[in-house]
Formats: C-alpha cells, sequence, structure tokens
C-alpha cells in the first residue's frame, strides 16, 4: 500500500531540527546490574515487526542559480592512503579508520556478510525490485550514499550498463572487481557535496539512521546534485514494535535494548527515529510527489504466508548476527559499559527474541503487495526474481562454507514460493 502526494515546490527552506530530537520514548537508563533485575524471565510467542519506509520523492524544474559550484570538483573523490585502510580495533570488533569513530558499527567480515543479508532481506521485501522511484530506463547516473559492501550498487551497474554508477562509504570494503561503469569513493557524506548540480538521475540512501546527523542538510545537497526529474530514495527501519496480543510488554529486554540504542544514538547526534519524519523532511527540502510506501517485516519464520515467513527468517538471522556490532561501540562509549556487561547484557536478549509468534506492527503500516496488472508483467517479475537469485548464489559463493550452507537452505524456502 502507498500513500502518494503532489505538492508544488516550496520557495522556502525548511527548518533544520535539533540533533538528537527523538521521535520515541525517553528512557531513564538503568545500570547493566539493574536492568538485569528489573526484567522478569519472559516467553515471548509473538513478536515485532518494525516496520520498513520506503520513501521517493521527485526533484521538480525549479529556478534556482549554480552557477557559484565548480561544475568539474567533487568533495567525494578521495585516494586510498594507509591512513584510510589502517582500521580501529576495540572490543574485538573492527571499525573504519577514516573520519574515526564516525559511524558505531564494524565493517569486519561478520558485519559485512550481514550487510549483504539485509540487502537480500531488502530485495524480498520489494520483490527483488533494486529501486521503487521510476526511473529512466537508461538512467544518465545514480549515486549511492553509504555504499557499505557495495552490493547494490554493482547490481545496479550490472542493470543498468549504459550508467555511470558512484557508491561512496568511509570504509573501503567494497570488492575490486566491479562493472566498469562502477566507482567507489570514499568521503563523509555529510562533507559538502562539489558534485555538479543536477547531475544524477537517482539518489539511493537505505539504512543510514547511524550515519546522518543532519537530514535537512543532506538532502538540500542531494535536491541540489538532482537532475530536474531525478528521484531520491530513502529506506529506513521503524523501531516501534508492538505486538497483537500484547504478549510483549514494555519493560522487555527488546523494548529496553531499543530505548538503550535510542539514548546512545541520540547522545551520538543521530535520531534512531527519522524514518517516520523522511516525508516532512522531503517535503520542506523542495521535492514534490514524495510517495512513501510501508512495508511489514516479521520478526522470524511464524508467518502462515510464504514470502513473509522468508521474510522473517532473514530478518532474524541478520539481526542476531549484528546484536553484538549494534550494541557494543554504542553502549560502551555511550552509556560507559564495559565490552563484558553489554555481552552480559546480550544474553538476556537473545534468550528474548522471538523465533515464533504474531506480527507486531506499527500502526498504519501495511503489507506489501505487488500489483501485477498482466501476465507478461507477473512472467517478468519472476524472471527477474530468478536472475537475482543466482546473483546472490554467487556472491554466497564467497562466504564460508557453513554460512553459505545456511543461507542457501533459506534461499531453496523462497525459491518454491511463486509469487
Amino acid at each position: 500500500m502507498e500513500a502518494i502526494e503532489h505538492v508544488q515546490p516550496r520557495e522556502d527552506e525548511g527548518q533544520q531540527g535539533k540533533d538528537g530530537d527523538l521521535s520515541g520514548r525517553d528512557p531513564a537508563l538503568p545500570t547493566p546490574d539493574a536492568s538485569a533485575s528489573a526484567l522478569p524471565e519472559i516467553a515471548v510467542d509473538e513478536v515485532s515487526v518494525p516496520g520498513l519506509l520506503l520513501t521517493r520523492a521527485r526533484f521538480g524544474a525549479n529556478d534556482w542559480d549554480f552557477s557559484d559550484y565548480n561544475s568539474d570538483a567533487s568533495s567525494f573523490l578521495s585516494h586510498l592512503s594507509s591512513s584510510v585502510t589502517a582500521y580501529q580495533w576495540e572490543n574485538g570488533r573492527r571499525y573504519h579508520a577514516y573520519q574515526e569513530g564516525r559511524y558505531p558499527l564494524p565493517n569486519d567480515e561478520t558485519e559485512l556478510d550481514r550487510e549483504d543479508m539485509k540487502h537480500h532481506e531488502m530485495m524480498l521485501i520489494t520483490d527483488f525490485r533494486l529501486h521503487l522511484a521510476p526511473i529512466p530506463e537508461t538512467p544518465d547516473k545514480v549515486l549511492d550514499l553509504g555504499t557499505g559492501t557495495g552490493i547494490w550498487a554493482i547490481q545496479m551497474a550490472e542493470k543498468y550498463p549504459n550508467t555511470e554508477v558512484i557508491g561512496i562509504d568511509l570504509s573501503p570494503v567494497q570488492p575490486e572487481w566491479v562493472p566498469p561503469n562502477l566507482v567507489f569513493e570514499i568521503d563523509d557524506l555529510e562533507a559538502p557535496w562539489l558534485y555538479t548540480p543536477g547531475t544524477f538521475d537517482l539518489i539511493h540512501c537505505r539504512f543510514m539512521f547511524l550515519v546522518i546527523r543532519d537530514y535537512p542538510t543532506m538532502l538540500s545537497q542531494a535536491f541540489r546534485t538532482l537532475k530536474s526529474g531525478g528521484h531520491i530514495e530513502l529506506g529506513e527501519l521503524d523501531f516501534h514494535p508492538v505486538s497483537y496480543d500484547h504478549q510483549f510488554p514494555p519493560n522487555s529486554q527488546v523494548h529496553l535494548w531499543i530505548d538503550m540504542l535510542s539514548a546512545a544514538s541520540a547522545r551520538m547526534g543521530f535520531n534512531m527515529f527519522i524514518a517516520r519524519k523522511f516525508k516532512s523532511l522531503l517535503l520542506e527540502a523542495g521535492f514534490v510527489d514524495v510517495t512513501e510506501e510501508i512495508f511489514e517485516i516479521p520478526w522470524g519464520g511464524w508467518p502462515k504466508d510464504h514470502r513473509l515467513k522468508t521474510i522473517g527468517v532473514w530478518h532474524m538471522e541478520q539481526l542476531f548476527m549484528g546484536l553484538q556490532g549494534i550494541a557494543m561501540a554504542l553502549f560502551t562509549r555511550m552509556h560507559g559499559w564495559t565490552s563484558e556487561e553489554v555481552e552480559v547484557f546480550l544474553v538476556g536478549l537473545r534468550k528474548e527474541l522471538p523465533v515464533h509468534g504474531h506480527i507486531l506492527s506499527p500502526v498504519g503500516l501495511h503489507t506489501f503487495d505487488p500489483d501485477i496488472s498482466s501476465t507478461a508483467e507477473s512472467r517478468k517479475t519472476r524472471q527477474d526474481r530468478k536472475a537475482m537469485e543466482k546473483t546472490y548464489a554467487r556472491t554466497l559463493e564467497t562466504t564460508h562454507d557453513d554460512y553459505a550452507a545456511s543461507l542457501f537452505s533459506i534461499l531453496e524456502i523462497f525459491g518454491g514460493h511463486s509469487l
């Protein structure tokens, strides 16, 4: 389901919100010992789905004067050096070196594997569409903000071989062998952009709530560098789990974990619940035709619907893989916990995280239902899905055997389902 609103371009600039302005609870943070004693032993059979919000917007024609900008410059072009690859190690996890401390999640192999899993989960959610924005059949230029492993940018470059694709990130962790129309650049996306105005057909930004502190400025830079008629696409999880049958109490370890993450990220200047503001932020930045699509994500493989079951399995697999990396730096740096205290907390969290149960969804979220209007479109959808599955199979061959085997088993579940 989607809600579409058409508005005229605004001449006034949007008001920038304060860093860390949260639309959620204002938790009183307990010490690790207090939290352990305060939380009851509960068996959660019905778990939440943070909803996935995808928001895209079109850049309308305007009368801005870009004469002051250097058309040949780019703030994102940088040369790799030893300082960029001299990664930092902390509590057994590896972190980026460039702009050290800027991003609180690790960049080691475990986290990179999880990033690829999150991408595949997104493909399942969106019916293997790399983008929802209606871009031209052959776009000239595409920008991927926070490209990570580069998997989305690689697949975009393969799908559009005549399109120049640029992926930027703080870490040079992308593969060396990539399509010839793809370039990876190392820089901070919140630094001033010097790309040529009116350059991009699509700017892609996904899972970046722990990267972008100042969304109004980022969207302003995106607005300037998009072509007239170009699109920006934002994708983010909503972190407000809700149980349909109320067996997921507010004092649960999961809710405490979310509260602790929210407070820690706010201290770093991030808003963990920014997804709910995307639409208003885009409108304030001057974008038009803002479209928001919201998807439900089960926590676990309990749904009867085969497609949702597969999504839930992937979601829990990547979540369990990422729990330590998500919590470790945020809790030790922002809350002053020791690594041992974090590990003890995560033991209780893993026990509580659900495996079976009913979907939990924020109010107003809708299950995605692909609108296929003809047999030809349906056939093309299945063909695209099979092609994408082969791409993921090639990706998984690069991982170690036991991990690849577990992922192939999940792929087989999805492969038997006719969308």
